[in-house]
């Protein structure tokens, strides 16, 4: 796994090089401009979602070609990349991407991709004590101690302080709210990690990542097994996990960039199937 890879957060229709976005802005002295249809095939976002955007100020401004026809660019592929990302991701709410959004998009003009996004949301998220994360942080303990099936969610919503009635401006489902929670499980460690200053070893870092991930394995493990159901919203959580904590562990083990990346590897998949093998009757090797 490279790099960027590991660097990648999983978002469908979100670029995963943003430092190549706007690259033709920066170029040409006259940007390329597209219309509308171009825009929403390059982003995946709808064209009335698009116009929407544009009306409550989501979005820069388009050239206006004509009565009712704009022209956009590249900072407009970021702006709503950006925007995807934040609802798809992060479960926010239009006011609440509003808010961070601006900070996104600085970050993005610096070359800084989706794992720099979730740590801005995150820092927000932290001083603004936000009801996405309230959810996603009682989902986690809940579903992680009790199941899917013991889980319900107006003692969610109790948890989290928020009415029951609000849930779904949140979280279309319960599903929803589960696959959240498992890929959320990356959070724990930004939670954990800081009362261990410093730069850890291998070893240290094992350590770190069972302690703090294993009142969650649970969690970990029927999102696993759902997804081996083939269950489509549950595809591809395993591995996001997996890379989502490695990402976070490379600024804080030895060797550098370079050399942290298969350390973060080899410290994620060690931890990992730690807690899986026992589960599936597997002995660890010798």
């Amino acid at each position: 796994m490279t790099l960027t890879e590991l660097r990648s957060i999983p978002a469908t229709g979100v670029p995963e090089r943003f430092s190549e976005l706007g690259s033709a802005e920066r170029d040409n002295a006259r940007p390329r401009r597209f219309s509308v249809s171009v825009l929403a095939r390059r982003t995946g976002v709808p064209v009335p979602t698009i116009h929407y955007y544009r009306r409550i100020g989501l979005l820069p401004q388009p050239t206006t070609a004509s009565v009712n026809r704009f022209l956009y660019g590249e900072d407009h592929v970021v702006a709503l990349s950006a925007v995807r990302f934040l609802r798809e991701r992060h479960h926010l709410r239009l006011e609440d991407v509003r808010r961070v959004l601006p900070e996104v998009l600085a970050a993005a003009r610096e070359g800084v991709g989706p794992e720099g996004w979730d740590r801005i949301v995150d820092a927000r998220a932290r001083s603004e004590n936000l009801p996405t994360d309230r959810l996603l942080a009682a989902a986690r303990e809940a579903f992680a101690r009790h199941g899917y099936d013991g889980v319900c969610v107006g003692d969610l919503c109790d948890a989290a302080g928020i009415a029951k009635g609000s849930f779904y401006r949140y979280f279309a489902s319960k599903d929803e709210l589960f696959v959240a929670a498992a890929r959320s499980m990356v959070d724990a460690v930004d939670e954990g990690l800081p009362a261990r200053p410093g730069i850890l070893t291998e070893h240290e870092a094992v350590g770190a990542l069972r302690r703090i991930l294993e009142p969650l394995a649970p969690l970990l493990l029927e999102a696993a097994t759902r997804e081996l159901r083939k269950e489509p919203k549950l595809a591809g959580v395993v591995a996001s996990v997996s890379q989502g904590l490695a990402a976070r562990l490379l600024p804080r083990l030895r060797g550098g960039r370079a050399g942290a990346v298969p350390t973060a590897r080899r410290v994620v998949e060690t931890v990992l199937l730690g807690f899986l093998r026992p589960a599936f009757g597997l002995r660890s090797p010798a």
